[in-house]
């Protein structure tokens, strides 16, 4: 597979970065997931405006944002790819020597790798439903900044993988806030429900869409809290991603939701976002 570094489309295999690039040293650096659908990329422009916030946030300068989306397309064309798949972009701050916490006196180019690779359609999970594991929500408090420093996410999921969980959702101050990589909602008498963005939460691309999709069905919704201490009020709930698409949410810990399968209102959904990616 070919991916892009800097401005040369290579090998992946002969990809390298510097010791000294911050990103390496100190997860200095955003990045961004998207997909294809039928060979075209979904919501593209959302994807880069979420990058450029994320961007400007940290101060990382340097790199033309508007060059994105050609960058990409002209990868996808040199991979001459058949079957839909995945596009992951990362850019930190770059490379600087010695050492130090504080950003380069000069000013540096960023490091900019982006790379394509298969979707896992995880089938069953979307079908059967998943469970999920409450975990505490140790993470700094720029959640809304889509940062590779990622570790606390990736120790969550890891031990809600070890216990037989698909992922982990976080709990902060008695709250529901997101998973370790996808957005909660949850559902009581047909009102979809999801947590409201705030500096703990990411602004989610399909979070977006699923609330647009249940604008456009008359399903009500509302961004407001969601406490741990309720949930087993709520009839229904799923988790949202780029990746992830929609899965239900059949099972908490050692708690089955209800009658242990998907409901109806997230099926509905489903069935409405599978529509809304082969017409967008």
């Amino acid at each position: 597979m070919i991916a892009y570094i800097n401005g040369k489309f290579i090998q992946e295999n002969e990809v390298k970065i510097s010791p000294f690039d911050r990103g390496f040293l100190f997860a200095d650096g955003v990045y961004e997931v998207m997909r294809t659908y039928n060979g075209k990329i979904f919501k593209i422009d959302e994807h880069i405006k979420r990058l450029e916030y994320s961007l400007k946030e940290i101060k990382i300068d340097g790199f033309d944002i508007n060059n994105v989306d050609k960058i990409i397309n002209e990868l996808i064309s040199k991979n001459k790819l058949n079957n839909d798949f995945n596009i992951y972009l990362q850019i930190t701050r770059g490379v600087s020597s010695p050492r130090m916490h504080a950003f380069p006196s000069k000013e540096i180019k960023p490091t900019v790798y982006i790379m394509l690779y298969p979707l896992i359609h995880a089938s069953k999970e979307k079908k059967n439903g998943i469970k999920v594991q409450l975990e505490k929500d140790i993470r700094w408090t720029r959640c809304d900044i889509k940062s590779t420093s990622l570790l606390p996410a990736v120790l969550a999921h890891q031990s809600a993988k070890d216990n037989g969980a698909s992922e982990a959702i976080f709990v902060r101050d008695g709250f529901i806030t997101e998973g370790s990589h996808t957005n909660f909602f949850a559902v009581k008498k047909n009102i979809v429900y999801t947590p409201p963005l705030t500096n703990f939460i990411l602004s989610g691309i399909t979070r977006q869409v699923i609330l647009e999709i249940c604008r456009n069905n008359s399903i009500e919704t509302k961004e407001t809290n969601i406490e741990e201490k309720e949930l087993r009020n709520y009839d229904e709930f799923f988790v949202t991603g780029t990746t992830t698409e929609i899965k239900p949410v059949i099972r908490f810990d050692d708690w089955i939701v209800k009658n242990g399968k998907p409901g109806m209102l997230t099926k509905k959904i489903q069935s409405a976002f599978k529509e809304y990616t082969l017409n967008f």
